[in-house]
């Protein structure tokens, strides 16, 4: 169809399942993406019969805004609160070029770094017009957010390695106990298997039950530091925290140095420039996470830190952001973040930058093995 609002052309709105902070390879057969979808019309017209020209308020957000804020009779009925919601995404997509539609709970509108739900939106804007300045500073940056994403994007895709790989003997995890948890009925609770389907009840997520459960990681932190220890030229110093709790840091002669802190219900890791990682990440009921699925997070970060398969790049992209890369000493294993770095002095983030400017492409080196282990 043709319009003399927006530019289109116009498509269906997407079905469910494209959310906009997933990426997903595209299907030789899968539709293009939409960035005008119909059904403003309704919209439109009220703009008109109130002395509006759409034509004008589709290349404004900021107009657009106040229009519909000092129109709060948009919300009293369904269909023009519909017709106003797909008239806004589609002055979003006229604003930000990049942004299309996608479904997920309901449309929105948006890319890979920022998604907008169009209801919730037209719904602020009326009850919420405070919020106005807010929404056009976060959308003026939009541009560059997204040409962060693709940088931090490239470095996800790229084939750069470890120079060495340099993997110890194998690392043994001590035999953790078998301890029973019970509900409120007095059954035991099968962590790890509750939710055998996949979808955990909403309530789940809000609730903690057990944290005790993780008490057994601190054997798994003692047997990692000892392997290391003896496998590895490393120094290993154990400094008191604050609260009586214990900080365990290793210093290898060549490589990232790794600090451990052993506590219930997370173990926290921070690591090289500025890593840091809390094990479990997450300890509500519906993760159903337990102590062995945490031991291996634990284990996989710090033994893939040691062999020299750990990567950290910072700054990154206007936002300067924090890349990292754990890659087992297998090389099966490979994970990737990025996202704001740690909340550290200004004078710790020049060092951090100094020190990873003298590494390979980021690539922390494996720390020296024993020549004859201890």
């Amino acid at each position: 169809m043709s319009s003399d609002v927006f530019p289109g052309p116009f498509g269906p709105m997407p079905e469910a399942g494209a959310a906009a902070i997933l990426w997903m390879p595209p299907q030789a057969d899968a539709p293009g993406p939409v960035r005008f979808v119909d059904g403003f019309g309704p919209f439109a017209e009220f703009a008109r019969g109130q002395g509006a020209d759409p034509a004008v308020l589709a290349v404004d957000l900021g107009a657009t805004w106040d229009f519909v804020a000092g129109h709060p009779e948009v919300l009293e009925s369904d269909r023009l609160a519909a017709a106003a919601a797909r008239f806004v995404g589609n002055v979003i997509a006229v604003v930000h070029p990049a942004a299309t539609w996608r479904m997920t709970g309901e449309p929105e509108i948006g890319t890979n770094t920022l998604s907008i739900p169009v209801a919730g939106l037209v719904q602020g804007m009326v009850q919420q017009p405070e919020q106005r300045d807010a929404l056009l500073q976060m959308l003026a940056s939009w541009e560059q957010d997204d040409l962060d994403d693709q940088e931090m994007r490239a470095l996800s895709a790229e084939d750069s390695a470890p120079a060495v790989v340099v993997p110890a003997r194998a690392y043994v995890r001590p035999v953790l106990p078998l301890l029973d948890f019970h509900d409120e009925s007095g059954d035991v609770i099968r962590y790890g298997h509750r939710w055998p389907d996949g979808d955990a009840p909403e309530e789940s997520y809000s609730r903690e039950s057990h944290p005790e459960r993780f008490a057994p990681l601190s054997l798994v932190v003692d047997a990692l530091v000892e392997h290391l220890r003896r496998e590895y030229t490393v120094e290993v110093r154990r400094e008191a925290e604050e609260g009586a709790t214990e900080r365990i840091v290793l210093a290898p002669a060549r490589g990232a140095q790794i600090a451990i802190t052993p506590a219930v219900p997370s173990v926290c890791v921070d690591a090289g420039a500025l890593f840091h990682a809390i094990v479990p990440s997450c300890i509500c009921d519906a993760c159903d996470e337990t102590a062995e699925t945490a031991a291996d997070e634990l284990e996989r970060i710090v033994l893939s830190i040691a062999a020299g398969g750990f990567r950290e790049k910072y700054p990154v992209g206007r936002r300067a952001w924090l890349y990292t890369e754990i890659r087992s000493p297998d090389g099966e294993r490979r994970e990737t973040s990025s996202g704001p770095a740690p909340e550290v002095p200004a004078e710790d983030r020049e060092r951090a930058t100094a020190l990873l400017r003298g590494l390979d492409d980021g690539w922390w080196p494996a720390w020296p093995l024993r020549s004859t282990p201890a």
